[in-house]
């Protein structure tokens, strides 16, 4: 009897121990595999980055991986990023344990989701200090930022103005998600980021491809074609900080500032060449508010993609091709009416839309060019030609003249810029772009320009495609 009960007891212990082992063995090894690629992942960036953490976070009955408290110290800089979270969710524990092996083959799983919470960015760091500067050189070769429009003498927000609002850390959440569709042959993006006291955005798309397998092979072959896309923007608390360092900044109400930006608004968009009917601008306008939104939504049935891109000439061409349907505010705004002009990077075609009068214009010219003494007294009527008037043009015209043959940045035909390798040339894309340096290389598809850096610490080459640049000018 005695044995009996013993038998029963080391039966019910093997019942409950040998699930639980077997539980325990697969835990540890998936712990393993996972440190081993967290490992092999801090190695791969440590050329870039420092990587460390401080757990492992495992779900065996939801094919979950993640690491917990992440650090990064970014090579050559102070300071820390920190991220609270990463966690991966695959279709199944096979390619979660193979998931280093499959990546170096270039294979990818029909799907899975990557959530990264807390990623914690110091805004007082060495890091943020110097990618700031970098920022900084690159923002002053694409030209004063739309946002800073009206807001002081500024052409961009450097990480010292958006300390100054009142951020001295940014905190975000970014989520990433994927699926692959082989019956439609359809690749599914959704990615959504939420920023702390600032914005939330989120982007999906649906793109089509000629294969049923999924690999980095496949893909660079598979001629994408954009089916669908949709996009949302909340702000978040980042507008009233910003208007009100703004307003503050030009010393007058925020809504003073808020009437100067839309002016100034209205008039960038006009010298980039765009006509927007005025119920869009207001919405436009209207994202500058707290609590502004937007929303976008295309859908292509038939597809967009390398093929339909070759037949746009304009921007107006690509919402023809995209006709997208907008939402500012929860309110639809239609985009029809919306036109677009090569700008004039002299702003002859502001003068001509003005109906300004070739002697006006010419006037204007020499007023301009001239001293303020000497323009107030240079007469372009011919109806007063005293004496007095006649030396007071001539003198003016010689002023002109000799301004003429110093050596200044005039036009120049794309056609005769190869005589000029090594001199100094600007060049306008049609998308309102100044390229500025020293002309390096003329062929028949591409111009490509050398420029130094704004902090002197070297140059940086720009091959600019010849069909995308409007003008030129060459410095004689």
């Amino acid at each position: 009897m005695k044995n009996k009960t013993i038998k029963h007891i080391v039966s019910l212990c093997l019942v409950i121990l040998v699930p639980v082992l077997l539980f325990a063995g697969a835990y540890g090894f998936v712990w393993w595999k996972v440190s081993e690629f967290a490992d092999d992942f801090a190695r791969d960036i440590s050329p870039y980055a420092d990587m460390k953490y401080q757990d492992i976070y495992i779900d065996l009955f939801q094919s979950e991986v993640g690491l917990r408290g992440m650090s990064f110290i970014p090579a050559g800089m102070k300071g820390e990023i920190g991220i609270d979270a990463t966690t991966l969710k695959a279709p199944s524990w096979g390619f979660i344990l193979s998931l280093n092996e499959q990546l170096s083959k270039g294979e990818l799983p029909e799907s899975f989701n990557i959530e990264i919470t807390g990623i914690d960015l110091n805004l007082q760091s060495g890091y943020m200090q110097d990618w700031g500067r970098m920022a900084a050189d690159a923002q002053r070769q694409v030209g004063p930022s739309y946002d800073t429009l009206a807001c002081g003498d500024l052409h961009f927000f450097s990480i010292v103005d958006v300390r100054k609002m009142g951020y001295s850390r940014i905190r975000s959440d970014l989520s990433i998600q994927y699926t692959f569709d082989k019956v439609d042959k359809q690749l599914n993006f959704d990615l959504q980021s939420k920023t702390a006291q600032m914005a939330d955005a989120s982007i999906s798309m649906n793109i089509g491809v000629t294969s049923d397998t999924l690999n980095m092979q496949t893909i660079v072959f598979a001629q994408p074609q954009l089916k669908r896309i949709k996009t949302r923007f909340y702000d978040r608390g980042y507008n009233v900080r910003k208007n009100k360092f703004c307003a503050a900044l030009n010393k007058e109400p925020v809504q003073d500032y808020r009437q100067r930006y839309a002016e100034m608004l209205n008039r960038r968009l006009n010298y980039e060449g765009w006509t927007v009917p005025k119920p869009l601008f207001d919405a436009i306008d209207s994202l500058n508010n707290p609590g502004g939104s937007f929303y976008l939504r295309v859908d292509i049935p038939q597809g967009f993609g390398m093929q339909s891109m070759a037949l746009i000439q304009q921007p107006t061409d690509l919402l023809d091709a995209l006709n997208p349907y907008m939402e500012f505010n929860g309110k639809a705004v239609s985009w029809e009416g919306v036109a677009w002009n090569e700008p004039d990077p002299e702003g002859e075609r502001l003068l001509h839309e003005l109906n300004v009068g070739a002697d006006e214009v010419l006037e204007e010219q020499v007023s301009s060019a001239l001293p303020e003494e000497d323009a107030e007294h240079f007469d372009m009527s011919i109806a007063m030609p005293s004496p007095v008037y006649e030396r007071r043009n001539q003198h003016a015209l010689k002023r002109l003249k000799q301004q003429e043959n110093e050596k200044t940045f005039k036009p120049v035909e794309l056609s005769n810029l190869e005589p000029h390798l090594g001199e100094p040339v600007i060049l306008y894309t049609y998308f309102g772009r100044k390229v500025e340096g020293r002309l390096i290389d003329v062929n028949p598809d591409v111009i490509t320009v050398e420029h130094r850096l704004v902090d002197g610490r070297g140059t940086a080459t720009y091959p600019i495609s010849r069909d995308k640049i409007q003008s030129a000018r060459l410095y004689y």
